[in-house]
Parts: C-alpha cells; structure tokens; sequence
C-alpha cells in the first residue's frame, strides 16, 4: 500500500552541485537518495535529495562544511510504500 510520508527535499541550483552531494553523502554514509524535483517544488537543475526532516539539522551542517550549494530544503508529502 502507498502512503505520503513527509520528507525533506533538498533541491540543488545546478547538476553539479547535485552530484557533488550525492558523492559526498555517499562517502559520508548521511542518509537519503536522489529523486526527481517533486512537482510541488519548482528548481533549477531537475534533481533533488531526499532524507528524513528529522535530517535537516545534519545535512544543513554536514553540506555547508563541505561547501555545497543547495537551493532549498522543503518538506514535502510524498508517496512510499508501507
């Protein structure tokens, strides 16, 4: 069964950027994926991370000591299986 779970959607300004935080959490073991921009959310490059909004404090730091940019971070209902 499907359900909206809130999540924190980080959106990027370029493709780069992006790549770099997927790299990064990736060698970091942080949390989260990379997804399509939701349609609720309007960003630059067509790409987004998702993690938990528990992660929002974690990712703001972790991202900002690595120096990537980052667009927005909003938390968005979206769909995943239960």
């Amino acid at each position: 069964m499907r359900v909206k779970v809130d999540s924190l959607v980080i959106t990027f300004p370029t493709t780069s950027a992006a790549m770099a935080c997927e790299e990064f959490c990736a060698k970091k073991d942080l949390p989260g994926r990379m997804i399509p921009v939701p349609g609720q959310i309007s960003a630059g490059c067509g790409l987004a991370w998702k993690v938990s909004p528990a992660d929002r404090p974690q990712m703001e730091r972790e991202l900002g000591a690595a120096g990537i940019e980052w667009s927005g971070m909003d938390v968005v209902g979206l769909w995943d299986l239960a």
